[in-house]
């Protein structure tokens, strides 16, 4: 797997140099549009050919892993955990939870973390999306309620998230 990273990184070394010098001639008008053009669809093509094929590989990949553990103890068990854990997702009106498990467990954790740190919890995307439906009065009248109840040092942190985070100044 080291080799693949490593023809990765000289791979993307490379389109930057190509890029790189594309833009020099550019600016120096030294070539056409249309030429420029042309290597730019290039460029695309073969940036667009590195994805699939690290997409391939990891998709192989998992499914490696999936045919040696299939029918094992472990498998199942894990199979378990997962089917638990959507259902509880469900139950707590989290629908959006693979495009969460999309982003992997890294960021999950460091979200985690950060919610632990700030006191604070991420609304459901089912509830989220019945506040957006409020009417604005509504909507103020349930963050206000929310905020009463808040810790009263988390009362500013609070108020400055709500403003700055469009989801919830949208809401």
């Amino acid at each position: 797997m080291d080799r693949l990273e490593n023809a990765n990184e000289r791979f993307e070394r490379a389109v930057k140099k190509l890029q790189s010098n594309l833009q020099y001639l550019a600016d120096n008008d030294k070539v056409s549009d249309r030429f420029l053009s042309t290597q730019n669809q290039i460029i695309k093509a073969l940036i667009d050919y590195q994805h699939e094929v690290n997409e391939t590989i990891s998709q192989m990949e998992w499914l490696n892993v999936e045919a040696s553990l299939k029918g094992s103890q472990e498998y199942c068990d894990l199979l378990d955990i997962k089917e638990a854990f959507e259902a509880l997702c469900i139950i707590h009106g989290i629908m959006d939870f693979r495009s969460w498990m999309i982003r992997g467990k890294g960021y999950l954790v460091t979200e985690a973390v950060a919610h632990y740190r700030q006191n604070q919890v991420q609304l459901p995307y089912k509830l989220m999306r019945m506040i957006w439906r409020m009417s604005e009065h509504d909507r103020s009248a349930l963050w206000e309620i929310f905020r009463k109840y808040e810790p009263k040092d988390n009362e500013m942190k609070h108020h400055q998230m709500i403003k700055s985070n469009p989801v919830y100044a949208g809401a």
